[in-house]
């Protein structure tokens, strides 16, 4: 018992020391000195910081995603001192005994039991508490005061034992400084965090993934010159943007390779930006570009196929001249469960003789379709799987394209149209499991599994009595009342 105590009056004294670090304002001078540099046997990426005492370092690099470094054997300790400390370099790592005299531990709360020490090493005292390199080009250590060094070491490690991704801001100052440092460690992507960056050069995505920190958080206004504003390929991925085209050429370009686009709005600044928001020269192979569950608005139009294969699920196009145009792609495009409404004055599916559109809806649009539609609803839509109807939105001018319980659209899909655009996963736009089968309403497609028509799948409102879900109002159900009792806050 009081080992367990005493472990946890550490615990809590370490949670205490970390919380005073992040509380500490770092001096305005820390900044990143030198990096990244990957190594590839830890997979971890370092930097040298520079211009502040110990806990302002620590806290710089905390924000940087990262800690103070941690040696785990004389391999890495050497790597580190050659590569980025450099000869006489004083840096501070993240040993110290700060919380008990005495008791050494990293600041990442890392078990590493090696040590470097120069002869005579530790000098220990009750003002010594932070470890540094000595400066010698054995890469020796020494115990010193919070403030003896005015840099340190910082560590990134991997995650899953794949290297982090790059941090923008706060790692990288821009989203292609951030690319940049991924391909030079071979970092899988860049995190953007949320904010408006205003972009004045192509970024290039290749093989890496781009991620933001949601649609209408991380916004990206794209540059105004008329080259492509990002180009995408080599089986990258973006994802959670909101990127604003505001020139005459494409927002993004999306070359060979199974790329993946998802949770990403594009819109423009129209007046200004009449060029495609997404440009299409990929190779016709077996490689696919998906776009599942994005948002194209406000555009003279939303795609431009030039060569490539595509697939898009789960995604709005509304408010649209067109879907595509100045088509001539030899690839093939499959779309289910998408929206297209407020397009025209055409829709112009312009993509190779493959084309197909299924489950979806079609409601307020100008112009023929103009492609070979499948399990859709819509006023005007033709065919013997199709259905002109009213598709019963919640409120379609608020762009809410939910479908209420009277909608024609529920359980009428076909579900092998869904999976041939190849999803991630089986959900929705919203993020909620796809293909309910919601009770009493007939599916379409008998002996199949039913998906609804559009991006989101409707859910039924359970009985309000039945808390635990169990289909039935019994007796657990009021026990569970009685435990909740002037607890449940209803929305």
């Amino acid at each position: 018992m009081n080992i367990r105590l005493t472990n946890l009056h550490r615990s809590f004294a370490a949670a205490l020391f970390v919380c005073a670090v992040a509380g500490t304002t770092a001096s305005a001078a820390v900044s990143i000195a030198a990096g990244p540099y990957y190594n590839p046997t830890t997979k971890s990426r370092y930097y040298k910081i520079s211009g502040g005492d110990w806990n302002q370092l620590r806290a710089f690099a905390v924000s940087m995603g990262g800690d103070l470094s941690t040696i785990e054997d004389a391999a890495e300790n050497t790597w580190v001192r050659n590569t980025v400390a450099g000869n006489g370099s004083k840096p501070f790592i993240g040993l110290n005994d700060a919380l008990t005299e005495g008791t050494l531990v990293w600041a990442d709360g890392s078990g590493s039991a090696f040590r470097a020490w120069r002869v005579g090493e530790p000098q220990n005292t009750a003002s010594k508490d932070y470890v540094r390199y000595d400066g010698q080009a054995a890469g020796t250590w020494e115990i010193v005061t919070v403030a003896f060094s005015p840099e340190a070491i910082v560590e990134i490690k991997p995650v899953n034992g794949q290297q982090a991704p790059v941090r923008v801001p706060s790692e990288q100052p821009t989203i292609q400084a951030g690319l940049t440092a991924a391909n030079q460690t071979d970092a899988a992507g860049v995190v953007v965090a949320a904010g408006t960056y205003t972009i004045t050069s192509s970024l290039n995505v290749f093989g890496r993934t781009l991620r933001g920190a949601g649609v209408g958080q991380t916004t990206l206004l794209m540059p105004t010159s008329t080259g492509p504003g990002m180009s995408v390929g080599g089986n990258a991925a973006v994802q959670d943007l909101t990127i604003v085209n505001r020139s005459s050429g494409p927002s993004a370009v999306v070359f060979s390779g199974a790329n993946r686009i998802r949770r990403v709005e594009f819109t423009s600044t129209l007046g200004t930006a009449d060029g495609p928001l997404l440009e299409f020269s990929g190779s016709t192979s077996t490689e696919t570009t998906v776009i599942d569950s994005c948002v194209f608005n406000t555009s003279e139009y939303a795609l431009q196929p030039e060569n490539g294969d595509l697939a898009v699920i789960n995604t709005i196009f509304r408010d649209l001249g067109a879907v595509s145009k100045n088509g001539g792609s030899s690839g093939t495009l499959r779309m289910s469960n998408c929206v297209f409404t407020r397009c025209g004055p055409g829709l112009q599916f312009q993509f190779g003789p493959d084309t197909f559109v299924s489950n979806s809806i079609f409601w307020n649009n100008t112009g023929d379709i103009g492609t070979s539609v499948r399990y859709c609803i819509g006023a005007g839509i033709q065919g013997p799987t199709n259905l002109d109807a009213n598709p019963r939105f919640v409120n379609d001018a608020a762009n809410d394209f939910r479908l209420r319980p009277d909608s024609p659209g529920i359980d009428r899909g076909a579900v092998a149209d869904f999976a041939a655009c190849l999803p991630e996963d089986l959900v929705d736009f919203a993020g909620n499991p796809r293909a309910i089968d919601v009770p009493g309403v007939p599916n379409y497609t008998a002996s199949v599994t039913p998906i609804d028509l559009g991006v989101f799948e409707f859910t039924p409102t359970p009985c309000p009595g039945d808390l635990n879900s169990d289909g039935v109002v019994d007796d657990s159900d009021f026990q569970i009342f009685v435990v909740w009792y002037n607890q449940i806050v209803c929305p």
